[in-house]
């Protein structure tokens, strides 16, 4: 368990309690977990299922839930997981469709090439000291002789008890074993949801505690539990803990199963800032947990792109848990160990800077990060230059007495106002990231004539209680107290989204708070909102920034050039404008991300925005009449998608990334046209009952195919260019077989 005291220190430091690691950041609180939680950052996550047979899903979404997109009912949201999925009912048509049952894929999962020390080799090859194996995904099917079923590896497809293999590797290698165990079973109707705590499923997560050792309980999702399942499951992973303190292994667990106390929290996207408690990232190096056979090396992170997210993981005090999928054979796909080795490499050299290090006061930027290593603090300049500037080490802040490069590289490096710039005197290339030791100690504290202190946000409400209709208030440089309600026909007018800033009280206020109201025809140009907007009816944002979404309430309003994270719009208004504006999403499937989201009405204009890392880039539902056009989009999952909307133009769009850069979902006359599309999966798919949709002057580069049609045979194909493609035949129609699977 975690034990929460105050701290002080603005270093991260071990206690003299041996077997007790404390962690702490800038006065925050100081956590404690086992020492080998902040020894081991960086680790495997080995995947495999009964969907490691037929190995599919389209580019950007995961192999694992090949049996939820087959249509199978496994309350799976579809607004996230289509189900069933066009793309997956086509490839089982053309290659599995003797196989009926997704049962009937098991015998096919031989394993016969399966050999544990080649994952704790690759783990090892690739920097890594503990290895996390999957004991049973959300399918049911267990990976060692599991109590309570025979839908295990060890009695049916590859016959052997593939968890001891790998725990008996990882003893003998060094490496700490863990195991992931989902309490979702999409094989049993009660644990759909990961609710169903029973008899069998205590026995097995004890199983894995007491027979293998286990140091790690793994979880993949929340489950939706409350009163006597919530219970259950603490009273669980309570009994596992002393099951494992009776073995003297020290056991953790994360906060996917819905214990009040986890050791470790989950994410699947790198946090903002340097965060006190104990959290893990997992990411798979492709989008897909268990092995794709459509990914290639492009899909996959580079080596460059790797170690990046390494490093800021661990600058910010998490660690990183990297998934890969075996294939049939049990194998690990080369494309795999290849990007792992060449990150591995450089982990090796600098083991130390990974596995031993802890938060610096600033974890740095975009290029140059930073941790603490013993008495040194460590830069790793990412771009790996001749020439760099360390610009948080001002000599306001810091006396920097030394800087020495890990490659034994001479340098030339001098401190300034603008921090510390480094030259290396010979311009060696540093390899794939500059590694740089810097000996500094706290500047002295200057002499200060006058107290300083932070001025309160000024009060903003009761200047615009008193404003009339086409009033517009002027607002100076600083900050203003919210929420603020703009009247109807007033605009507040900032100096700046950097200059003039709407915020609470609350020192990390959250961004999904309601910050601003805008009435009808009021207005609000260049402020930063420290949270989320409402606009009413001809209501318009120009020139924001606005840290949470943006809600449209009535008809006829504009929102131009703001940054923001998403816009909303409620059922049924009409002449919504989205123009120029930056929308950043998380990129996580944790829950439905999406740009632009609007429901109803028509005459919608979504013209020349950047819209990236969402799920879903803009989803418009009950659409019609409107218009998509010179957008950028790189999504995970869609650029665009209209769900039973009519006569909608999705025109000249740049599309890059994304899984379906436009899917035509339903309804009717809708045209796709002048798009340039590159590197998803597909540029359009026309699905389900959409009639006289147009797709025609598309060009389209290095996807895995151009069109898919599938239950819409009024579909127009005009002249696409087809650059490059993956398959075969660009453009693929369906359904001819019933592709159904029990």
């Amino acid at each position: 368990m975690l034990t929460a005291v105050e701290g002080t220190s603005n270093a991260a430091r071990e206690s003299d309690e041996p077997g007790d690691h404390r962690f702490c950041v800038a006065g925050w609180v100081t956590v404690t977990v086992p020492d080998w939680w902040n020894e081991r950052r960086y680790g495997l996550f080995v995947h495999a299922n009964i969907a490691t047979v037929p190995s599919f899903a389209p580019i950007g979404e995961s192999a694992d839930r090949y049996w939820s997109h087959l249509g199978a009912d496994v309350s799976i949201d579809p607004q996230a997981h289509p189900s069933p999925m066009a793309e997956v009912l086509a490839y089982h048509r053309d290659r599995w469709s003797h196989v009926e049952r997704y049962d009937d894929f098991i015998p096919f999962l031989s394993f016969h090439r399966f050999d544990a020390d080649e994952q704790v080799e690759l783990a090892l090859q690739a920097g890594m000291n503990y290895l996390v194996h999957a004991a049973k995904h959300r399918d049911g099917f267990c990976w060692w002789e599991a109590p309570g079923t025979e839908r295990r590896s060890t009695s049916i497809g590859p016959l052997r008890d593939v968890l001891a293999e790998v725990a008996a590797s990882c003893r003998r290698n060094g490496v700490l074993f863990g195991t992931a165990y989902s309490t979702t079973d999409w094989s049993n109707p009660y644990g759909h949801d990961g609710s169903h705590v029973d008899d069998v499923v205590t026995a097995q997560v004890l199983d894995l505690v007491e027979r293998y050792g286990t140091s790690v309980l793994w979880s993949d999702e929340f489950p939706k539990v409350s009163g006597p399942a919530s219970s259950r499951i603490e009273q669980l992973l309570d009994a596992a803990v002393d099951l494992a303190d009776a073995q003297r292994v020290e056991l953790i667990f994360n906060d996917r199963w819905g214990h009040p106390e986890p050791a470790f929290t989950t994410v699947e996207s790198v946090p903002t800032a340097i965060e006190s408690r104990p959290w893990e990232m997992h990411r798979p190096l492709g989008s897909s947990l268990v092995h794709n056979r459509a990914e290639r090396p492009e899909h996959l992170l580079s080596t460059g792109a790797l170690l990046d997210l390494l490093s800021e993981v661990v600058a910010k005090g998490g660690n990183l848990l990297i998934d890969v999928g075996l294939s049939v054979d049990g194998t690990i796909a080369d494309i795999y160990k290849r990007s792992l080795r060449a990150v591995g490499d450089w982990v090796n050299n600098h083991s130390d800077v990974i596995h031993r290090s802890s938060p610096f006061d600033h974890w740095g930027d975009a290029q140059v990060r930073y941790v603490r290593v013993d008495a040194d603090v460590v830069a790793l300049d990412l771009a790996a230059g001749s020439e760099i500037v360390l610009g948080e080490l001002t000599p306001d802040r810091y006396d920097v007495t030394s800087i020495e490069a890990d490659d034994g590289g001479s340098l030339h490096w001098e401190q300034h106002r603008g921090g510390v710039s480094l030259t290396r005197i010979d311009r060696s290339p540093a390899g794939l990231a500059g590694v740089y030791r810097v000996r500094l100690h706290p500047a002295a504290e200057a002499i200060r004539l006058f107290e300083e202190r932070d001025a309160p946000p000024k009060p903003l409400q009761r200047l615009l209680d008193e404003a009339r209709l086409g009033d517009v208030i002027q607002l100076r440089e600083g900050l203003y107290q919210g929420p603020i309600e703009v009247p109807d026909g007033v605009t507040v007018r900032g100096l700046g989204w950097d200059r003039s800033m709407v915020t609470t009280h609350t020192a990390a206020p959250d961004a999904n708070a309601l910050i601003a109201s805008l009435g009808i025809g009021a207005r609000l140009e260049n402020v930063h909102l420290a949270g989320s907007a409402i606009l009413g009816a001809n209501a318009a944002m120009a020139g924001c920034r606005c840290d949470g979404p943006i809600e449209i309430l009535g008809d006829d309003v504009t929102v131009s050039s703001v940054i923001a994270s998403a816009v909303v719009g409620i059922a049924g208004s009409d002449r919504t404008t989205v123009e120029r504006c930056a929308l950043k999403g998380a990129r996580s499937s944790a829950g439905v991300d999406i740009g632009i989201d609007l429901t109803g009405g028509s005459g919608h204009r979504i013209h020349r925005n950047e819209v990236v890392d969402h799920l879903c880039g803009v989803r418009l539902a009950n659409v019609s009449a409107s218009i998509v056009s010179e957008n950028r989009f790189e999504s995970r999952w869609w650029g665009v998608h209209l769900r039973r909307c009519d006569h909608v133009e999705v025109v000249d769009n740049n599309m890059q990334h994304t899984m379906r850069a436009v899917d035509v979902d339903g309804g009717n006359g809708s045209i796709v046209t002048g798009n340039w599309v590159a590197d998803g999966d597909s540029a359009a798919v026309v699905e389900f009952g959409a009639t006289e949709t147009s797709v025609i002057d598309n060009h389209v580069e290095r996807c895995r195919i151009g069109v898919l049609v599938w239950d819409a045979p009024t579909t127009r194909l005009g002249p696409n260019t087809f650059v490059d493609l993956h398959e075969e035949d660009p453009i693929v129609h369906g359904p001819d077989l019933d592709s159904d699977l029990d």
